[in-house]
């Protein structure tokens, strides 16, 4: 599927690029979500660097090695874009393609987040909104599109991701779209870029959106309806700590989750964590593993950053692989099956 093996395009420039929003995170950690009317005393305050395209970004580069991934975005002209950059480029991302806009501030985000780790966001998008078409157009951000294997596009603006969706396609690049936020437009909205995605990611939230209309159809129903409609789209949704299910050609495959207390960790911050598992995803797919294979390796690293307070917790590639081996261990102790083709999973309790 993909042109040639990453193996041997490491050496001829970026592999992947990523479209979508990036932000300063303040993260505030208390033991438990204020009431309506409440206050709560805060245990901590944090500011990371966050936007779920840029951790994406980050997550991929930490697989794929610096240079390997480019980022394309939009800042403001002030004090966090310096900062954002810094950060990017000291992970390795290639950022000739983030604008800074005048006039504009850079997306913020405002995250609370109670003691088992659950998050609730609050985003100012800011220079994310602002980022258009035309952006594409720059011959710096051309190259950034025109070059990679395969592009991931994200929470941009939609008619931003529906031209950066034609450009990649037209060029044979693989295209994985994960809407975000976008999904709230409906799956209408979504159709142009869904032709021509090859992968779809979703969470649970993200794919009840897609047909917000329908709350009596499951999630598997959705899956199924939106894998029927699009019969060359392989639909990945990601489960939480169950894991994620994978739907294409027909088929429904269950990818079992990680429970992080039996590698001896404890869950902290959700945040981020779907951006993980998404920036490894994509990595492992362009590394030629099976897509199965990289879905095992993509709950890992989502679930090892919810141990991490930074939203960007993403392993490297020799944690990841560590990590995965030292599960593969403590399952081979109990017959859990990791890959079923059965029933929709339940909820831990």
């Amino acid at each position: 599927m993909l042109r040639g093996s990453a193996t041997s395009g490491l050496g001829r420039g970026h592999l992947l690029t990523v479209i979508g929003a990036i932000n300063w995170d303040t993260s505030i950690f208390e033991d438990r979500f204020a009431k309506q009317g409440e206050e709560v005393p805060v245990n901590r305050v944090e500011e990371f660097s966050g936007g779920k395209g840029a951790n994406v970004a980050v997550a991929a580069a930490r697989i794929l090695g610096k240079k390997h991934v480019a980022f394309v975005g939009a800042l403001g002209k002030d004090d966090v874009s310096r900062k954002q950059l810094a950060e990017l480029r000291r992970e390795g991302v290639v950022t000739e393609g983030v604008a800074k806009l005048k006039g504009s501030q850079s997306g913020r985000a405002y995250i609370v987040i109670d003691g088992a780790g659950r998050k609730t966001i609050h985003t100012h998008f800011g220079a994310n909104e602002r980022m258009t078409v035309k952006h594409l157009k720059r011959p710096g951000v051309l190259r950034t599109i025109e070059e990679p294997q395969m592009i991931v596009v994200m929470d941009a603006p939609t008619e931003v991701g529906r031209r950066a969706v034609e450009m990649a396609r037209g060029r044979g690049e693989t295209v994985v779209y994960s809407p975000a936020v976008r999904t709230r437009e409906g799956l209408r909205s979504l159709e142009p870029i869904l032709r021509d995605a090859h992968y779809l990611v979703v969470d649970q939230i993200e794919l009840r959106n897609l047909y917000p209309d329908r709350a009596e159809v499951n999630e598997e129903g959705i899956m199924r309806m939106v894998t029927a409609t699009h019969p060359s789209l392989t639909l990945v949704a990601t489960l939480g700590e169950r894991g994620c299910a994978v739907t294409g050609e027909g088929v429904m495959t269950l990818v079992e989750g990680v429970d992080v207390a039996s590698l001896g960790k404890k869950v902290v911050n959700t945040t981020g964590c779907g951006d993980a598992f998404l920036g490894v995803f994509a990595s492992y797919l362009l590394l030629d593993f099976p897509i199965l294979e990289a879905a095992k390796r993509a709950n890992l690293a989502g679930a090892l950053k919810a141990t991490r307070y930074e939203t960007r917790g993403s392993p490297s590639k020799a944690e990841l692989e560590k990590e995965f081996d030292t599960l593969e261990k403590v399952r081979q102790k109990r017959p859990v099956p990791r890959v079923s083709r059965g029933a929709w999973p339940a909820r831990r309790r």
